[in-house]
């Protein structure tokens, strides 16, 4: 007679005191998802047993019943666990729980209990009648409270997943003139259990959203000094999932950019990071259809006939902006669109305005109808055969679709309606173009007193930076322009920094903490707005290049451009 004797590597039992009687699940916390693992229904006592022949991933797990998380709790390593939990249910809340078997879920529920009462105080000292400069120093010394007792619980449980989630309660603090990566100081990529919580999903998308600035050249940076750093497979894997998916899904114009060169750098041409045939075929599909219309890029030639059947080029049309607008009969949203359009079309304010349509269906006579119904200073075209792959180069899967370009065919505006158009009109007009032949020779003072004159730079080239650090992303331009400056020692460029306020106390305070001081600091003592007057500055911050004579090469640069026109320039001296 044979026997057989199952091997259990986890026995978590669990006592509901007050509970109700609906089955309760034992779920691992995946990222932003609950992964439920087995589902069991209380005895009569309100008592059950969840085992397993497998052990446990180490993560934080939870129980949940009447899809209501009834706490959590963590699994540190993957070995045989046995856990005793007693819990008091009142209205479906949790109020007291009784552990055996865990020293460290016992801390956790402790950890637990303590932040919920600390910032009920917190919100009691806020919500109080008490003045706000008492306020204050109340709130400041509960959050030092917390802050000891988090690090004191990271050290104690250092290799433990009730250390991971202490270290993670605070995001740290960023010092002046520290590097942004400084956020993400307390994420151990290396660590597989990170991937068993939600830390990850929440810091990063903190990081990309709240401390980055806004723009793709900055985003693709900081997105790839994270993913090459040393990770974890499985890590790094997730990572660069999630950072395709936010910017995939961002309502920001302009992060398409950021999604495409996370496919392309990661995924597309390494398979192997993504287990998953149908996700990568998505990827590969939506970098075809997006990748030559991304904004910033030039607009792709279209040449399609009209009603005559005259060829006309989107290039031939000569203006300050133009509206490419894609579109189909039988559409609502089309329709809607296109009214406006015309509406628009008709105002004084557009007339610097021109509009080239593309009918994306084979009807002739209706495509007639539209061209007789357009304005005259409209360019109707259609493309039967889709010869010019039309839906390809724009990402024509559905209409209507909206392009603004600006007088060069570069694309600034897409997937754009009406309002949205009529808002980044403004915002471009309002944006005066250095249109200067050569820099003026403004003469100022260094933050020594020293008297300084622009002509006295000698280099082939001088990066000329406009900004003001009380400018919020002045402070993180000028960092990432620091590290630019860092890195082009050695050849032969010259990096000034234009101070545009007057409060030169703060400016050599801010100069010094930052380590700002060792490339040419220039401000205007007299107060006067001959800088703003001379560069044509109604915004900031303002990156320039000039040659060895002062001419103006580029302006309005971010700080990527920058760097790959000063590589374009002296492919030599490469600068990555």
């Amino acid at each position: 007679m044979w026997s057989l004797f199952l091997a259990v590597f986890y026995n978590l039992f669990l006592c509901l005191n007050g509970g109700s009687d609906s089955p309760v699940i034992l779920a691992l916390q995946q990222g932003e998802h609950v992964i439920p693992i087995d589902t069991l229904s209380p005895d009569l006592q309100g008592c059950m047993t969840f085992t397993g022949e497998q052990v446990l991933e180490p993560g934080q797990y939870m129980f949940v019943q009447d899809n209501r998380r009834l706490f959590n709790f963590l699994i540190s390593r993957p070995e045989p666990v046995s856990i005793r939990f007693i819990a008091t249910i009142n209205k479906g809340r949790t109020e007291d729980i009784q552990i055996d078997g865990s020293e460290e879920n016992n801390a956790y529920m402790r950890f637990y209990r303590f932040l919920q009462d600390k910032y009920a105080l917190i919100n009691n000292i806020l919500d109080s009648d008490s003045a706000p400069q008492e306020k204050l120093p109340e709130v400041e010394r509960m959050e030092g409270v917390i802050r000891e007792y988090t690090h004191f619980l990271a050290g104690q449980f250092d290799s433990c997943m009730l250390g991971i989630i202490a270290r993670n309660v605070f995001t740290p603090q960023h010092a002046n003139g520290e590097n942004p990566m400084h956020y993400l100081g307390y994420i151990d990529f290396t660590d597989s259990r990170y991937l068993n919580t939600s830390i990850l999903p929440i810091r990063l998308k903190e990081f990309f959203t709240q401390k980055l600035v806004q723009q793709p050249d900055t985003l693709i940076r900081y997105t790839d000094l994270i993913l090459k750093e040393e990770m974890h497979p499985r890590v790094r894997a997730y990572c660069a999932r999630y950072l395709f998916t936010l910017f995939f899904t961002s309502e920001i114009m302009g992060m398409e950019r950021v999604a495409v060169h996370i496919a392309n750098e990661y995924f597309l041409n390494n398979p192997d990071l993504s287990d998953d045939p149908e996700m990568l075929q998505e990827m590969e599909t939506y970098v075809q259809f997006n990748a030559q219309c991304l904004t910033g890029m030039k607009a792709p030639l279209l040449e399609l006939p009209d009603a005559d059947g005259t060829l006309r080029s989107l290039y031939d049309i000569q203006a300050p902006y133009t509206v490419v607008f894609f579109f189909e009969d039988n559409c609502p949203a089309c329709s809607d669109e296109l009214l406006k359009l015309v509406k628009l079309s008709g105002r004084a304010d557009y007339q610097d305005v021109r509009f080239y349509a593309v009918y994306t269906q084979n009807n002739r006579d209706v495509f007639e109808k539209y061209s007789d119904f357009f304005p005259n200073n409209w360019v109707t075209v259609r493309d039967p055969d889709l010869r010019s792959d039309f839906h390809r180069k724009y990402n024509v899967r559905s209409t209507p679709r909206l392009f603004l370009l600006d007088r060069n065919k570069t694309i600034i505006g897409r997937d754009i309606g009406t309002e949205t158009l009529h808002e980044i009109l403004e915002d471009h007009r309002s944006r005066k173009q250095v249109d200067l032949p050569v820099a003026p020779n403004i003469t100022l003072e260094t933050e020594n007193g020293e008297s300084y004159a622009l002509y006295d730079i000698q280099a082939p080239y001088t990066v000329l930076y406009i900004y003001d650090p009380s400018c919020t992303t002045c402070g993180m331009v000028t960092h990432l322009l620091y590290q630019l400056y860092k890195n082009t020692r050695d050849i032969e460029v010259v990096f000034s920094a234009l101070y545009t306020g007057n409060d030169y106390k703060s400016w050599r305070k801010w100069l010094a903490e930052g380590t700002y001081t060792d490339w040419i600091n220039l401000w205007n003592p007299s107060g006067d707005d001959r800088i703003s007057r001379h560069y044509n500055i109604n915004e900031i911050p303002l990156i320039l290049l000039l040659d060895k004579d002062k001419k103006i090469i580029a302006d309005h640069l971010s700080v990527e451009t920058l760097t790959y026109i000063l590589t374009e320039l002296m492919p030599h001296d490469p600068l990555f």
